[in-house]
């Protein structure tokens, strides 16, 4: 389904030539420098006037974003206000802009916001953003977001929110920060000078104690100085306007409404169920065929009606006088009466092709029939196009008003949930469908067959996501493949199982790090090699896993074909989720083989496949890696500078290759300091790859900074994390680790107690065994050269060495260069590949 983005929300409202200039006001916005402009009073105060005025007197970049009811689904939200921003740019950065709206597979949020940053930091000129009626949105997702963007707001951007109520964003931190200004209804009220000059602009010649009546009454309420002149002068005095809705309600329907004709009257009441009004519809809802002339006319008198898109003649009823009239509905229809024609607009809406519409329109009138098929009718086109949380929303109003939802659409409501990372409530409904079945045996029917096989798929996908549960999830696989399925919808749903790690082990699918055994996962990944599930996106991630655990246990035999397999399924899908960390790993191998110049252009290569910035930080960031490995330490910081993303820099792949620059540059505090950080982080989530990762690093750490017993303790409870895995490669990859292994074999077998044989020396000893000793090559050395090796085995820098055998650095550059070309390689990181190698 086309996501179709109405013009008219992103369009600076036009203002009438009445409007009256307000200067005071100008001048506040004139005067400050905050970043941002909060505009906050009741409805009717003139708050969206204000600031489109305001826009029309600056000669700069307006993204203007009204927002409405249907905008809390965080992707709509997004996409409209990314779609603003883009389309108020130069073309250049529009296209920019575009690629971020219509990146596919959707970005994950966080990283959507901090690309929009970054595109909006390229801009050389200044951006006003305007959100429009903010109070419209109670998704904390959407509230997170914003606090990011406004956080993060390059200098030369401003951003406006207009809201009836409090908004739930940080506003007090950022008035602290002096970089908020705030208008209120204190600041909107109209003056006296104003009130005169507003009925002097309506040609309106009101005597001074009449004009004083009017601003008395109204207190300066824009929307009561207008409804005041609609409704005539003559009886103001008798007239009250307060700020609650039942009093402008009243006011509407006794001194604007009853004053108009039946007809008209009849139409505004059936139309005022619609959030937005099109000829076409208006038409079946008033078994009229004037609609289009009817709504014209009303735009021309400005009865309470704005146009949504002028292109397509679409239009909306003021928010206010929408309320008055649905409530004048309510009072003069009966309850069966508003039912038909709930019904009748909602059909319409869905004839006419607007599913959305026509599905938000039956629920909030109770037609939960309708809306329940025309959800399932349209579902998978619903979840691919993004719209997961109006999806859940749908579900959730079902069950607030005890609808019996069809079993199919709770199973996809499981997914949806697990899909958002809302875990807990995926299990939680998974549970409530299994008791269901207990009462009423819904899985034995045949009608229900088709949802018990998504079940059964959803169900395995839940547990993985929930618990990395392999085991179980195979299971539920098995007894859906034993079931012969025709075919799913869930499978025709395209799933991203890797959003942020640049290793996919470290995801849920790949057990956060607990490596399980090759028998035991391959007896899952199996049933995704062949038959229906062979072309799922799924099995492309089962090869990425396999070949990413052949790597770290140091098998290298099936290796290549995994990989090779994961890189096809990533392409196919264009899934930066599983290319990013396949590219990566090739990159290790590359290394491995002494192919640095090989192992960068593979990651040069993964750079130009994707676009989303996210994911080209990671890169950047394991070339980093690279050229640390290589003692290349300017490279590496050049690297580091690339990274874009403000997300990126609290990652911990970019946190822990941060740590290991500044051991290099012997900021050995500051390193340690960073690696805790991310030790404790991974403790708290329970991810175990990243945990034995810090852990290393912080033992080396340790040792550098002369603790020599507490980095054994430390590299103790490494190990201790990773046999049980088997984990081989982590710790040969990290070059200072293996002198560290031999001191913790020393130790243990001299001094060590029984607390430490929770970890078996065979395992470090087996550790040691992959790494080849070269005593027949190192006998070429002269005696000052194996000294000098030996150091640079144990991770010295050039200027260490110097220091410790009271050399310059030149004179160690020249003794490296003879070492070099002795063991028939090139520089100081193949040196230490050809002794650390199996």
């Amino acid at each position: 389904m086309p996501n179709i983005l109405l013009a008219s929300k992103t369009t600076v409202p036009q203002t009438g030539k009445q409007i009256i200039e307000r200067e005071r006001l100008n001048a506040i916005l004139h005067q400050s420098t905050a970043k941002l402009i909060v505009v906050q009073a009741p409805a009717g105060y003139g708050k969206t006037t204000l600031l489109s005025s305001w826009f029309q007197q600056l000669e700069t970049t307006v993204a203007w974003y009204t927002v409405d009811q249907t905008d809390n689904d965080p992707i709509r939200y997004w996409k409209y206000l990314i779609h603003a921003i883009g389309h108020s740019l130069q073309q250049e950065a529009s296209s920019r802009i575009d690629s971020i709206l219509h990146a596919q597979p959707q970005l994950p949020l966080e990283y959507l916001v901090d690309a929009l940053l970054n595109e909006l930091s390229l801009s050389t000129e200044k951006v006003h953003i305007m959100i429009d009626d903010y109070h419209h949105i109670f998704n904390v997702t959407i509230h997170q977001m914003m606090t990011r963007l406004i956080d993060f707001l390059p200098e030369h951007c401003f951003i406006y929110l207009t809201s009836r109520s409090t908004i739930s964003l940080p506003i007090a931190k950022w008035r602290l920060n002096h970089c908020l200004l705030e208008i209120g209804m204190e600041h909107l009220l109209f003056t006296y000078e104003e009130a005169k000059e507003f009925y002097k602009n309506l040609n309106k010649q009101l005597k001074a104690k009449e004009l004083q009546k009017v601003f008395e009454i109204t207190e300066g309420w824009a929307t009561g100085l207008q409804l005041t002149n609609l409704a005539g002068f003559h009886n103001v005095d008798d007239k009250e306007f307060g700020e609650s809705n039942s009093n402008v309600i009243h006011y509407l329907m006794n001194e604007v409404f009853s004053k108009l004709a039946t007809p008209l009257q009849t139409f505004l009441l059936y139309t005022s169920l619609l959030e937005q009004l099109t000829a076409d519809t208006c038409n079946v809802l008033t078994n009229r065929t004037d609609a289009q002339l009817v709504l014209l006319e009303l735009d021309q008198q400005g009865l309470f009606i704005s146009r949504v898109e002028a292109k397509e003649q679409v239009f909306r009823y003021h928010n206010l006088f929408r309320e008055a009239l649905r409530q004048e509905l309510s009072n003069r229809f009966t309850q069966h009466d508003i039912l038909n024609l709930y019904e009748k607009a909602a059909i319409a809406l869905y004839n006419n092709g607007s599913f959305l519409s026509a599905i938000e329109l039956a629920l909030s009138g109770n037609l939960f029939i309708y809306a329940e098929q025309w959800i399932q009718e349209h579902l998978v086109t619903f979840l691919s196009c993004g719209h997961s949380t109006s999806y859940v929303n749908w579900i959730d109003t079902f069950l607030t008003n005890g609808y019996e939802v069809h079993p199919e659409l709770m199973v996809m409501y499981a997914y949806t949930l697990a899909a958002l990372h809302n875990l807990e409530d995926a299990y939680q409904t998974i549970l409530d469908l299994e008791q269901k079945h207990r009462s009423n045996q819904w899985m034995n029917k045949s009608e229900y067959a088709s949802a018990v096989d998504d079940f059964l798929g959803v169900k395995a996908y839940v547990f993985v996501m929930k618990n990395g549960d392999l085991s179980q999830a195979g299971e539920y696989i098995r007894q859906r493949l034993e079931r012969n399925p025709v075919g799913s919808k869930w499978d025709a749903i395209f799933i991203q199982y890797n959003q942020t790690e640049p290793m996919l082990f470290r995801t849920n699918i790949g057990s956060r790090g607990k490596l399980l055994s090759d028998e035991q996962a391959m007896s899952f990944f199996a049933k995704f090699r062949t038959g229906e599930f062979k072309n799922l996106s799924m099995t492309g991630y089962s090869y990425g896993m396999r070949a990413e655990k052949l790597y770290e246990w140091n098998q290298f035999d099936e290796l290549p074909i995994e990989l090779e397999e994961a890189l096809r399924s990533g392409h196919q899908f264009q899934d930066a989720g599983l290319l990013v960390p396949m590219y990566i790993l090739k990159s290790k191998i590359a290394v491995l083989e002494e192919q640095y110049i090989v192992a960068q252009g593979v990651l040069d290569h993964a750079i130009e496949t994707v676009s989303e910035r996210y994911w080209i930080d990671s890169i950047r960031v394991m070339k980093a890696l690279l050229f640390l490995r290589e003692d290349n330490i300017v490279q590496a910081k050049q690297e580091l500078a690339k990274i874009e993303e403000n997300v990126y820099k609290d990652s911990p792949f970019y946190l822990l290759v941060k740590a290991r620059y500044l051991l290099m540059k012997g900021h050995l505090l500051e390193a340690q300091q960073l690696i805790i950080q991310v030790q404790l982080q991974a403790q708290q989530q329970e991810q175990l790859s990243t945990r034995i990762e810090a852990t290393i690093l912080l033992a080396i750490c340790l040792a550098e900074q002369g603790q020599a017993e507490e980095a054994l303790r430390t590299l103790h409870q490494a190990l201790k994390l990773a046999e049980p895995y088997n984990y081989i490669r982590t710790f040969l990859d990290e070059n200072k680790i293996i002198p560290l292994i031999r001191d913790y074999i020393d130790f243990r077998r001299k001094r060590a107690k029984d607390d430490w044989d929770e970890v078996t020396l065979g395992y470090a000893y087996r550790l040691l065994d992959y790494v080849q000793e070269l005593t027949p090559v190192l006998e070429a050395l002269s005696a000052r050269e194996q000294e000098i090796f030996s150091l640079l085995s144990e991770g010295a820098s050039n200027k260490e060495i110097a220091e410790q055998l009271f050399l310059s650095e030149g004179t160690i550059r020249v003794y490296l260069s003879g070492i070099y070309n002795k063991l028939g390689v090139k520089n100081r990181a193949l040196a230490l590949l050809l002794k650390q190698s199996k």
